[in-house]
């Protein structure tokens, strides 16, 4: 999908009228026709939800599609019978959190766990999801909480998700449920202190917009943390392994 800069600001997804989204718009509906008739629950990640909370477009070349593991194979059948075909993997170790499924130059990912191996999708997730318009339908997004949690460890050679985790906290700050948002960080609380950080540095106009609260639990975990780091770890796999070794083709195939 081409860049768009026309389109970077609107309502939902509807609003970017004729753009480049309505190159593939019939392949987009398809793949979630498909989706929603096979009878199981999904929500949007990805640049739409990035769209969705912020207003503010990204070029993509696919649709992330978010579900429970036990759905897949649903999922890939849905999408089978709608002409979107199987590419196969596309960084070692994909088929353990991610399927990808083509058809012309679309691609749907459809995602039951994070890169990374460290936790699944729920239905928790699902439930908590807000509904919004993607070209005209209503379909889930991904939660707020979620989004940031599962973007924070995206820090790799050819990826890093963080820019969108600043134009989600800059655009959502007053919504977010920080305390949430931490006990999902749980263990790795410090990457959410340094999101903060950059968004601290990035957006110094909106540093108040962050809960006082949070900002000291996170100073007082920081003492107490280098007081008495941790022994015998290592997180470097954390951030997301498999894109994190990725051979270059693939990168380069992908736009990475």
């Amino acid at each position: 999908m081409p860049f768009c800069p026309d389109t970077q600001r609107g309502n939902s997804v509807d609003d970017m009228g004729n753009s480049c989204v309505d190159k593939d718009r019939e392949t987009y509906l398809s793949a979630l026709g498909a989706l929603g008739e096979s009878g199981i629950d999904y929500m949007l990640g990805g640049a739409f939800a990035i769209y969705h909370y912020t207003q503010w477009w990204r070029n993509t070349h696919d649709i992330d599609v978010y579900l429970v593991k036990e759905d897949v194979p649903i999922a890939v059948r849905a999408l089978d019978a709608a002409g979107f075909h199987d590419i196969g993997e596309q960084a070692e170790g994909d088929n353990q959190w991610i399927y990808h499924a083509a058809r012309e130059s679309m691609i749907v990912d459809v995602i039951w766990r994070f890169a990374n191996l460290e936790n699944y999708i729920t239905r928790d997730w699902l439930r908590r999801a807000p509904v919004g318009h993607f070209l005209g339908i209503d379909v889930k997004f991904m939660p707020l909480e979620e989004t940031i949690w599962i973007k924070a460890f995206v820090i790799n050679r050819h990826r890093c998700d963080w820019p969108d985790v600043m134009r989600v906290i800059r655009a959502q700050c007053s919504n977010l449920d920080w305390d949430r948002l931490l006990d999902l960080l749980d263990e790795h609380w410090l990457l959410l202190a340094g999101l903060i950080d950059v968004f601290d540095w990035q957006h110094p106009d909106s540093v108040g917009c962050i809960p006082e609260r949070i900002r000291e639990e996170l100073i007082a975990r920081r003492r107490q943390y280098w007081a008495s780091p941790p022994k015998g770890i290592e997180r470097e796999h954390l951030l997301d392994p498999w894109i994190h070794y990725r051979a270059d083709e693939y990168a380069v195939w992908r736009n990475e």
